[in-house]
């Protein structure tokens, strides 16, 4: 079973996309930027969906920091609340695949975007 990382702080999201998720995925999640770089060190994820604003460490210095590890080798989705937010060319540019405006897709349209990513469809 393929496995993805799920780094967010909002506490209701994470809940409701990780339900979806673990219905295809092993889902492992982190509610910061830096237990988000400690999960995926440890659990070697197939792919990770990492917010964009975040305490203690952003998505874009978490996607830095595993660019900088050597860590960057699984695909990255970025999630954020903004359709016009600034950080997305800069997740792009250091190596995120692309990024999903959170209140635009359903739970079951970010499964199927992860599994569409994975080659699973």
């Amino acid at each position: 079973m393929k496995k993805v990382a799920l780094i967010d702080d909002e506490p209701m999201l994470l809940d409701l996309y990780s339900k979806a998720l673990s219905k295809e995925f092993e889902v492992v999640t982190a509610g910061d930027g830096e237990k988000g770089l400690v999960l995926i060190e440890a659990e070697k994820p197939d792919i990770a969906l990492i917010d964009v604003r975040m305490p203690k460490m952003d998505g874009i210095s978490l996607i830095a920091e595993l660019k900088a590890k050597g860590l960057l080798n699984i695909p990255v989705i970025i999630l954020t609340n903004f359709v016009r937010d600034e950080k997305i060319a800069q997740a792009i540019e250091l190596g995120a695949k692309e990024y999903i405006v959170k209140e635009k897709v359903t739970p079951a349209e970010i499964v199927n975007r992860v599994k569409l990513i994975l080659d699973l469809k």
